[in-house]
């Protein structure tokens, strides 16, 4: 959710400037809570937990989903209720502000025993409608209900790709749908402690639910409690939509922790089913701090190539060629780095360490005198081993163009880098 007012008028400029995100390969959808028109309050969870199952379920080669949160982080940004039905304007306007290709609505109608669904996909390029999709059944049959439903939605998007009915029958809801209701429960909770409380009251019933543990994972994290931030993140791991953000989550905590071989592990999960640049800037430092310079160096390139002017992954490159010797190529990246972010003294102080080192005494005195002004303390950073210097992303920019607004500053003891 966008708990950080400064986030959301960010988010919420891009929105009303009509700004989206650059183009991803395949498809995505956002699924919308169905709207219940059945006038039955108990049956009022039927609606978000119709969303967030077809959600998961459609997960295909070239088809990405948009998540739960994601969903009222944009809801929020865009200053409408996250927990009731949107009007189709408005709901095509968070659509759009996402940046997602096709998305999902609907109701239902009926009886405990006997509900009729039906849903329709609007392509938000040509913004038309799909023919209707229908599913009849009663709520004890919801799992059965969502599969046939998601399959529909990616047969009619062409989408199914080399998956068999069969095989997608395979991916029906096994949680029982009591359980089911508590977890769609605990998501209408507005509040992020007293949810988290929830989530936590939840699991603790030894349930296996993953998206309660990625959510709870999330929660940990966000308040750097990395350690428990785990436990719950590993059970995550089993939730096909959000993988790769836990993957990139697990590999902070363990970075933070200063457990770097778990940490490798995990961000090199995520590498290989994609690429990012806060990925490869957060491994290379895993791999600078665990002394292994060429991987290090092979990463941060690799980052420095989609990112050329970041200040996060400059640092860290530049450090890195300095802690090798070669001061040609770390004044190579220090140069671009003091000319785009004259402000940042670590920058500065370290661009001053290689022209000392090349035996430009005038022009490192110069370097030196700003990192002063900008706040470095020489004789603190002496003490200091080089490698504590270096610099991670705290979050995976998944969507890129909102995440990473702005440059922050990289101080001597902050982690530094761009917050969420």
């Amino acid at each position: 959710m966008v708990s950080n007012p400064v986030q959301k008028l960010l988010l919420s400029l891009l929105i009303v400037l009509g700004m989206a995100w650059p183009a991803r390969a395949g498809t995505t959808y956002l699924v919308f809570q169905l709207e219940n028109q059945t006038k039955q309050k108990t049956l009022s969870w039927i609606g978000e937990g119709l969303a967030v199952a077809i959600s998961g379920a459609l997960q295909a080669p070239g088809v990405e989903t948009i998540s739960w949160e994601e969903r009222v982080r944009f809801i929020e940004a865009s200053d409408l209720p996250p927990t009731t039905p949107l009007s189709r304007a408005s709901m095509i306007r968070v659509a759009q502000s996402a940046s997602a290709d096709r998305m999902v609505f609907g109701s239902y109608t009926g009886t405990e025993d006997n509900l009729h669904i039906a849903i329709r996909v609007l392509n938000l390029k040509t913004l038309k409608t799909s023919g209707g999709k229908v599913a009849n059944g009663s709520a004890a049959a919801l799992p059965e209900l969502e599969n046939d439903l998601a399959w529909e939605i990616l047969t009619d998007g062409n989408l199914r790709g080399a998956l068999t009915r069969e095989d997608f029958r395979s991916r029906t809801r096994a949680v029982p749908n009591k359980t089911f209701t508590s977890f769609i429960n605990c998501l209408s909770i507005t509040d992020e402690e007293e949810r988290a409380k929830a989530l936590q009251k939840l699991l603790d019933q030894n349930l296996e639910l993953p998206q309660a543990s990625f959510l709870l994972g999330a929660h940990y994290f966000q308040n750097a409690d990395f350690a428990k931030a785990i436990q719950y993140l590993k059970t995550a791991l089993k939730d096909p939509q959000s993988y790769l953000e836990t993957q990139f989550m697990l590999g902070t905590c363990y970075l933070k922790l200063d457990n770097l071989a778990e940490a490798i592990q995990a961000y090199n999960s995520f590498n290989s089913r994609s690429q990012a640049l806060e990925v490869l800037n957060n491994l290379g430092v895993a791999y600078l701090r665990r002394g292994d310079f060429p991987l290090a160096i092979q990463n941060l390139v690799e980052a420095r190539k989609l990112a050329r002017t970041d200040v996060t992954v400059g640092l860290n490159l530049a450090l890195l060629r300095h802690m090798e010797g070669d001061e040609l190529a770390a004044l190579a990246v220090l140069d671009d780095l003091v000319k785009a972010h004259p402000e940042q003294g670590l920058i500065q102080y370290l661009y001053g360490m290689a022209l000392t080192s090349r035996g430009a005494e005038a022009k490192a005195a110069a370097a030196f005198e700003e990192a002063v002004r900008q706040g470095i303390d020489p004789q603190k950073m002496l003490r200091q081993d080089l490698s504590t210097w270096t610099r991670i992303f705290p979050a995976w920019n998944r969507r890129p163009g909102f995440t990473w607004v702005g440059e922050a500053k990289i101080s001597a003891g902050g982690e530094g880098g761009k917050s969420r």
